[in-house]
Parts: C-alpha cells; structure tokens; sequence
C-alpha cells in the first residue's frame, strides 16, 4: 500500500468539520477533536474491529470505504461507509461490544479516536455531546429501516 502522507491539525479540522458528527462542534473544539485523532491505514480485508469486541475506538474514514457486516462469515453487509463517514461510535459511547464487524473494502486510511479522550470531550463540551446525541439518533432511525433479516426462525 502506497504511504500518503500525515494530515496535518489544520488539515484535520477542515476534514472533520464536514463529518455529521462533528459538524456543529466549535473551531475549539475541532481542534480539541484534531489533536486526539490518530491516523491509521488499513489493506484491503483488514478488519478494523470485529462483531463483539468490546471497542476502544472509533474510525473517521479519511479515503476509501469500509463495509460493516453482521456476520462476516457469509458477507450479510449492514452499510458501507465512505470518506467524511465514521464507524464505532456507538460502542466507545455505549461501553457495549461491537454489534458488527467493520472490514476495509480497499486501501482506507481513517482518523481514530481512542474512547477515554472522546468521552473526555464530550464531558467538558456540552454543545458537542448534544451534537453527537442527534446524530446517534440519525443512526438509530437509520438502523430501524434495514430491512429485517431473515432466519431459520423467521423464514418459516
């Protein structure tokens, strides 16, 4: 895989003001978002975190698209996510395990975010716990319109 290189803080912030989940945070807050963040790449096939690990972090998609599978071994695809998307939020905020497993569909590089420092923002910056409380709801809402997934019980 082809090394492209760092993004820097600035660069981060103008990056991550156009992701929904940080979209209504301050420039000071962003710039809190930036410095936390790690950069990551990840080969085609990779998985980024798998279907009941408990997560420590969540990943910014910064190029490339990662695929989020219920169940990896057939390949049942929940969402493919793109750059300016996330996925594994919901387990940093919930503490729960992961509900899917998300593997790199290509070359991806992401920004991660490490559990104790995202959750140490969201205490010190109330309008962006707010901020990600809507989008968590877009992604409930979201989830509730997957259509339902048929099973030995289900089918008949």
């Amino acid at each position: 895989m082809k090394r492209l290189p760092a993004l820097y803080t600035l660069e981060r912030i103008f990056f991550l003001e156009k992701v929904p989940l940080f979209a209504e945070f301050s420039p000071a807050e962003l710039k809190q978002v930036a410095a936390i963040c790690r950069e990551q790449s990840f080969a085609d096939g990779d998985t980024l975190g798998g279907e009941g690990e408990v997560g420590e972090e969540m990943f910014i998609i910064i190029e490339g698209q990662v695929r989020v599978l219920k169940d990896e071994r057939t390949g049942e695809e929940l969402a493919r996510r793109g750059a300016g998307e996330y996925v594994g939020e919901m387990t940093i905020i919930s503490r729960e395990p992961r509900m899917a497993t998300m593997v790199a569909s290509g070359e991806v590089r992401v920004l991660s975010i490490a559990q104790p420092e995202f959750e140490q923002i969201l205490r010190s910056c109330p309008d962006a716990s707010m901020a990600v409380m809507r989008v968590l709801c877009d992604r409930l809402r979201e989830s509730r319109m997957q259509p339902p997934v048929l099973t030995a019980r289900t089918a008949g």
